[in-house]
């Protein structure tokens, strides 16, 4: 059968990445051996930065000052404080790294998830295999949690959620606000299936852009060899930064609405 020049075959990405090996009962896949590499070319970029910064910038360097004094405003502009925006830079510096070379890294490395060991694609994109993305959410809400309960104690944290002092203090006033306060009840209680939903938001989200991204470049690159994926290819870039930022953003808004700025940063 004859095929148009115009189309040429690419595989559908799978929901779950590749096994390539196993350590014992651990599975190693190729998502997982991309983020290997993504992190180890992170550290030896950040040797090399180490070693250019001046007390008088220059190069390199101001390009990555400014980046800093961009990404401290933005996120001022999310927390409404620049003290908790510098104490969380580096958690959400490092999100934006790594989000972003993960998104990036096979567009700006042509031919690097096409590898293949044993039939199997060597590499795959981290964040286009939900696994990683849950176990990247799930670690940063964790994390916001234990920040919350050192900014409002154990007690002070559990009393977010289960406010029974509210509902004490209500019908002390009278009816009306004791019922008043029994809907604040539930609305706390509603506040820990938000904040499990958290999880499940921001893994989802990030997992679903760019899974769907690599669908429809499938579809675009097996429908025209010219032209259109050049196009698809920088709006894919894009695409990758975006998702980078909106990741970092929501982390910081979660983040700022856990603490007491006072409590946690004068103990």
């Amino acid at each position: 059968m004859k095929e148009s020049f115009l189309r040429f075959f690419r595989d559908k990405p799978e929901l779950q990445p590749d096994i390539i090996y196993t350590i014992g009962d651990f599975p190693v896949t190729n998502s997982l051996l991309l983020t290997i590499f993504i992190i180890f070319l992170i550290i030896i970029f950040v040797i090399y930065l180490n070693k250019k910064i001046t007390e008088k910038p220059k190069g390199i360097q101001n390009v990555f000052e400014y980046l800093y004094e961009s990404m401290i405003n933005m996120t001022t502009q999310i927390t409404g404080s620049k003290l908790i925006s510098e104490n969380i830079f580096p958690l959400i510096g490092s999100l934006f790294v790594f989000i972003g070379l993960s998104n990036l890294i096979t567009l700006i490395i042509p031919g690097l998830s096409s590898i293949t060991y044993d039939s199997q694609y060597l590499f795959r994109t981290p964040t286009n295999d939900f696994n990683m993305t849950f176990a990247l959410s799930l670690g940063i809400i964790l994390l916001i949690q234990i920040q919350s309960i050192k900014s409002y104690g154990f007690f002070g944290y559990l009393g977010r959620f289960f406010k029974f002092k509210e509902v004490f203090i209500g019908f002390k006033k009278g009816i009306s606000s004791g019922l008043e306060s029994i809907i604040d009840f539930f609305v706390g209680i509603l506040d820990i299936i938000s904040e499990i939903a958290k999880i499940i938001s921001l893994s989802l989200r990030l997992f679903g852009n760019i899974y769907a991204g690599e669908v429809l470049a499938t579809l675009i690159f097996g429908a025209f060899a010219y032209g259109l994926p050049t196009v698809w290819a920088v709006m894919s870039l894009l695409t990758a930064v975006v998702q980078a930022i909106v990741f970092g953003a929501l982390v910081a808004a979660y983040y700022s609405g856990s603490i007491d700025e006072n409590k946690i940063f004068n103990n």
